[in-house]
């Protein structure tokens, strides 16, 4: 039985590793100097032979055994990297078949079709149902109350004052003006409010004027002329930076967020969180998305139609805001542990007395399975899961199906 080449050893390629040795196939695995000896040591405990190098030279590959192996598996998270190993490979060793990783989902069946790729997979998708079903798994008498409970209710966010402050000087003065040149000019109201508008954005179209009014009326104009140009190129300004600066579209996120109930709050939007969201959209699941950089460029192509808060997510205002005391589940995807327990743990003190019926359930990204081994050994509130745990039978499935193949039609 020819042995199969893993390339890489991080925590997915230590998956891999150990379920393929579960599976009782040889392993030979080509790791660099940056590995930690923690994981060169499982591998080796798991049985698996290490090769050191870096897996993109041919002569690491000759020596680790590719051109005779029944499969190749490319771990690491490096897409560019597994790319040119896998061209490279499909180039030496073409009846070889070839497992990639690739974050990129969409690619995935141009890379097989136009390369010869025999499979290219993203873990993060390969996991997202594992972590939506999780966060859906809910008994009957938790699904009527989240759709019944209307008590709840999280305080709208504070808008800043001088957005507010300067719209109301303004129509103060506005309505100052039209009741004076009423009373002082013998206009009706409609007449006012057309002369003060006038006045104000300074057009004067000549058909009323302060000719014969009043002196006092007539400073009393002069100075709606200057105030009135500034405080309308105060609002211009204030409101292209509320425009220009995402605070716009921020509040309408924050708005629909207000009104969800039953939702799912999904907390960073890496790779595997993106990949979660758009599996409980597909599902139909109303979701709200957290993250800090959640207004740049990468995050805006997401596309992810549902409420995006930038903020956050150890913050219980940022949580608040979000809707977690109305929420049906929580889902922190950070790519650090702790700070997904950080989330968990603010998210519980968040709704803590508001929803005593039906607590919020959590759901973590963890990496390190003792962690997650000793969590749940003492409470039932946290699923901790790790998607490199999750994909890595996908990955491990799909290359012994082609090395099956392989072997029974040898080059």
């Amino acid at each position: 039985m020819r042995q199969i080449i893993v390339c890489g050893l991080g925590r997915f390629g230590l998956n891999v590793i150990e379920a393929l040795r579960e599976a009782g196939r040889q392993v030979t695995v080509i790791s660099d100097e940056k590995t930690s000896s923690e994981r060169r040591e499982r591998a080796e405990a798991a049985g698996a032979r290490v090769i050191d190098g870096d897996f993109r030279f041919p002569k690491v590959r000759r020596e680790a055994g590719v051109p005779a192996a029944a499969a190749v598996l490319l771990t690491t998270s490096n897409d560019v990297d597994n790319l040119e190993a896998a061209l490279e490979i499909r180039g030496e060793a073409p009846d070889v078949p070839v497992i990639m990783r690739h974050s990129e989902p969409q690619f995935a069946r141009r890379l097989e079709k136009d390369f010869g790729i025999a499979a290219a997979m993203a873990p993060a998708v390969l996991a997202a149902s594992s972590f939506v079903e999780a966060a859906m798994s809910v008994t009957a008498e938790e699904s009527v109350l989240v759709g019944r409970d209307s008590r709840i209710d999280v305080p709208a966010r504070r808008v800043r004052f001088e957005f507010i402050a300067i719209p109301l000087l303004l129509l103060a003065i506005y309505l100052s003006a039209i009741l004076i040149f009423r009373q002082t000019l013998g206009l009706d109201w409609v007449d006012a409010a057309y002369f003060t508008t006038s006045v104000v954005t300074t057009v004067g179209f000549g058909d009323f004027n302060l000719q014969h009014a009043p002196d006092w009326v007539k400073i009393f104009g002069i100075l709606l002329m200057f105030s009135g140009i500034v405080l309308v190129a105060i609002i211009a300004s204030m409101l292209t930076i509320f425009i220009v600066s995402g605070a716009a579209n921020q509040m309408r996120n924050e708005f629909l967020a207000r009104r969800m109930r039953g939702h799912v709050v999904v907390c960073g939007l890496g790779q595997v969180g993106a990949a979660i969201t758009r599996d409980l959209l597909t599902r139909d699941i109303p979701v709200v998305a957290i993250d800090p950089a959640a207004a740049d460029e990468e995050h805006r192509e997401l596309n992810l139609r549902c409420p995006l808060i930038v903020g956050d997510s150890t913050k219980s205002a940022v949580l608040a805001r979000a809707g977690a005391a109305r929420a049906r589940a929580l889902i922190a995807c950070t790519s650090n542990d702790a700070l997904n327990l950080e989330i968990g743990l603010t998210a519980q003190g968040t709704v803590e007395g508001r929803r005593s019926e039906r607590p919020l359930r959590l759901v973590l990204r963890c990496f390190d399975p003792e962690l997650a081994r000793r969590i749940h050994a003492v409470s039932d509130d946290y699923t901790l899961l790790s998607e490199a745990k999750i994909a890595a039978p996908f990955f491990v499935r799909t290359a012994l199906s082609h090395a099956v193949s392989t072997v029974q039609n040898p080059a």
